[in-house]
């Protein structure tokens, strides 16, 4: 049987969390105290709810927590392009991130549709 750490959705998660956390790392955003208590959170909370949902009982658990993930991408890339926006990081500085963020969007739908589509095993 597959283990969480095997869902390529939550590795991807994993990696975006760690990429967040270097850049706050940043000399440029280590005073800016309120946006990094946005960012890092959110980040930390897409890989979380991917395994919560993992760890659920049925395909419809794990698929609404897919959903909780997803809205937790959307404002951690919000917060990345926002650090852009006031140049905290680069766009340069940002590209993995927000490639990881658009990869995630389109493994976790997949997967939330796989979830919906079938019924849970017995």
């Amino acid at each position: 049987m597959a283990t969480l750490r095997d869902l390529v959705v939550w590795q991807l998660a994993e990696t975006l969390r760690a990429e967040v956390v270097a850049l706050c790392a940043k000399p440029s955003i280590q005073q800016q105290f309120k946006f990094r208590d946005q960012i890092l959170p959110a980040a930390a909370s897409v890989a979380a709810n991917i395994a919560e949902g993992y760890g659920r009982a049925s395909h419809a658990d794990f698929a609404r927590f897919l959903g909780v993930a997803i809205g937790s991408l959307r404002e951690t890339e919000t917060w990345l392009r926002d650090g852009v926006d006031r140049k905290f990081w680069s766009d340069d500085d940002a590209e993995a991130a927000l490639l990881l963020c658009k990869r995630l969007t389109v493994g976790l739908n997949r997967l939330r549709a796989y979830l919906r589509s079938t019924p849970t095993p017995p």
